[in-house]
């Protein structure tokens, strides 16, 4: 029989921790982050102490007190000692968005992780172009708090660079091949969501079988491979289904008009998204701005196409460049992703350290137009100089034929889109577009901080005068109605409803034979 530890996704959407025990067999199933339990003791300008290794998490119930998963350098610092051995067999992955990965950073390096092709891609972008902090050991492992021997004289220095680097143990699953993992097989299933390589799991054991469907929605343009989990998942006649219910409520709590009394059309699927897009800029002559989820490339794709509709290029940014040449060189296969070297896809490169570069072509084609000041006089740039100013992982998109400045937009702002967030409205200052609307196709604010947030994003649209038009934008979740239907084909033994704060709206699944358990949060 199997045992399930639910350390997160309890009454929460996100932070699922699961622990399976089934067999002589541990497995985790995800290990994310809560930002609601986050919010309750941290926010952007007060983290949790590096200092103190992982002891501000556990204080805090953010990760749980559990023996044998964690890394010993942060155990170590914290006067704690490793068990010789971890006390999983593995930890499967379902996607990696924060909330269900962030917090294998705090995990042993020797726990393997299986996952998708894409997740670990996805991974390693994060990795390589955020933060450089064990609290974002994701994708590899960066030991903390360990000195060594100088290498001349005596004492001891802190281990820091490429010496302080190893691996972590990430296994590739394909879908539907069998893995053995301890006692179990499992099986990863690849869904459709928000993000690329998003997966549940059939896990069969001695005695049950075990689906965890991660987050899942059957809109986005993989929903056949939704629908296909579910076919999979119904002959694999599961005895307990660990189900996501992000918009278990969707029916009930629908806005049908927005703050200023204008009614919200709804969109369903993500090609309804381009329809009304193409609909809205078709025939305009000027910048389009369009803020999407950074690894959302179900919208890249959305823009992308509007663009080859409208004869403009889309402009992305070095991060998004890095993660579509890391799934096109990753991907033995076709992948429905545009290749970074598309013609209606662009880099944009904007200006970072001192700003040195302003324009990467001439009316002759390629060159380069890089500026230091010398004796209150602007010169050339080496190349040596300006290019110091970026990122080792972004370095080659400088040399790239479809690499863009703003200077660029200034010359002809009706010939793109581009992709700007929060992070990079500053780019309006260089840009100064004469003529430009906004399309925000991102999910719309529902608590103070996102509000706020938002109110931000208004204050720089309006100082330039850029009309702002919503609602393009559809969820990375099934709704209500879906999740309850595909429940019942699947037709589980047992229910347990995570990644919701509704989980008696599944009540009504009893009805159909099925038990619904409400988890709780173990200890």
């Amino acid at each position: 029989m199997s045992d399930i530890s639910f350390y997160g996704g309890v009454d929460e959407i996100g932070g699922n921790k699961i622990k399976l025990d089934m067999d002589s067999t541990s497995l985790l199933l995800d290990f994310g982050m809560s930002f609601k339990q986050y919010g309750k003791f941290f926010s952007e300008f007060i983290n949790p102490r590096k200092a103190n290794g992982i002891g501000d998490f556990i204080e805090l119930g953010l990760i749980p007190d559990v023996k044998g998963i964690y890394r010993s350098d942060f155990l170590g610092h914290m006067g704690i000692p490793q068990e010789e051995k971890p006390a999983v067999d593995g930890l499967l992955l379902s996607h990696a968005h924060a909330d269900h990965a962030d917090y294998i950073s705090h995990l042993r390096s020797d726990i393997p992780i299986y996952m998708t092709r894409n997740s670990k891609i996805i991974l390693q972008v994060i990795g390589e172009t955020g933060l450089n902090s064990g609290f974002k050991d994701i994708y590899q492992y960066k030991t903390q708090f360990t000195y060594v021997p100088k290498k001349t004289g005596s004492g001891f220095k802190k281990l820091t660079g490429d010496e302080a680097k190893h691996p972590r143990d990430i296994r590739i699953l394909e879908p539907y091949d069998v893995q053995a993992i301890g006692d179990l097989n499992v099986q990863l299933a690849s869904v459709d969501h928000s993000l690329p390589g998003a997966a549940g799991f059939l896990i069969e054991g001695s005695q049950e079988n075990v689906v965890y469907t991660g987050d899942l929605r059957f809109h986005g343009r993989n929903r056949d491979l939704t629908r296909d989990f579910v076919k999979h998942a119904r002959r694999f006649s599961p005895n307990v289904m660990i189900c996501e219910g992000t918009r278990i409520n969707s029916e009930e709590h629908r806005k049908e008009f927005d703050d200023e009394g204008n009614r919200i059309e709804y969109l369903e699927l993500e090609e309804d998204i381009e329809e009304r897009v193409y609909n809205l800029i078709g025939d305009f002559k000027g910048l389009v701005i369009a803020n999407f989820p950074l690894r959302d490339l179900d919208r890249l794709i959305t823009f992308h196409n509007i663009a080859k509709e409208t004869d403009r290029t889309l402009l992305v940014s070095t991060k998004q460049a890095y993660m579509l040449k890391l799934i096109e060189e990753e991907n033995e296969e076709k992948t429905i992703y545009p290749s970074i070297h598309d013609e209606n896809i662009g880099i944009y490169i904007r200006r970072k350290g001192d700003g040195l570069v302003s324009s990467l072509r001439n009316g002759d084609g390629h060159s380069s137009d890089f500026y230091v000041s010398k004796d209150n006089n602007w010169v050339n740039a080496d190349e040596d100089i300006y290019i110091k100013e970026y990122e080792k992982w972004e370095r080659e998109f400088l040399d790239y034929d479809n690499a863009y400045t703003y200077r660029d937009i200034q010359d002809n702002e009706s010939g793109f889109i581009i992709r700007l967030d929060n992070f990079s409205f500053m780019e309006l200052i260089d840009i100064k577009p004469e003529n430009a609307i906004y399309l925000h196709s991102t999910t719309e604010p529902f608590n103070e901080e996102m509000e706020m947030n938002y109110e931000i994003t208004e204050n720089w649209l309006n100082h330039f005068d850029i009309p702002i038009y919503n609602h393009f934008h559809v969820s990375g979740h099934a709704k209500g109605p879906e999740l309850l239907e595909m429940v019942r084909e699947i037709h589980p033994d047992v229910l347990y409803p995570v990644h919701t704060e509704h989980a008696e709206l599944y009540d009504v699944l009893k009805d159909d034979g099925i038990k619904v358990i409400h988890p709780s949060l173990s200890k």
